[in-house]
């Protein structure tokens, strides 16, 4: 018993420190949501999470994992929104445990870090979080 609080008092503490390190807060992206990585033409990703430094998403793995530093549109359809060129870098890339029955698809969740990116993507990226998403993660 005081082994196990002993485990969830270290997993709590992780959770807390890998909190702290995140510089802007998180936010959920509305469903539909998507990113196209724009060197992987066609390949579309769900977009979980969002902040000013980068975002989460969560994608189909054909093998063709996305790796070091890319370019990303990031868009909503039913808004019409837009933002092109997104200089972004991959941080993280993890199996997800997302099942889809009847089929051996698996997912993956890949986290980014945004580039250096101009006063218009700035702008347009607090538009998206402002208007494209559901609330703090």
């Amino acid at each position: 018993m005081l082994h196990n609080n002993v485990r969830r008092e270290k997993q709590s503490m992780r959770k807390e420190e890998h909190r702290e390190r995140r510089k802007y807060q998180r936010f959920r992206a509305k469903d539909g949501a998507l990113i196209e990585l724009r060197s992987h033409r066609g390949k579309l990703g769900e977009i979980i999470d969002i902040s000013k430094g980068g975002l989460a998403f969560r994608y189909i793995d054909i093998g063709d994992r996305p790796k070091g530093s890319f370019e990303v549109d990031i868009f909503l359809k039913e808004t019409g929104f837009r933002l092109e060129k997104v200089p972004a870098k991959t941080v993280s890339d993890l199996k997800t445990t997302q099942y889809f029955p009847y089929s051996s698809t698996k997912t993956r969740r890949q986290g980014v870090q945004f580039g250096e990116l101009t006063r218009d993507q700035i702008s347009k990226l607090e538009d998206f979080i402002k208007n494209c998403t559901t609330g703090e993660v």
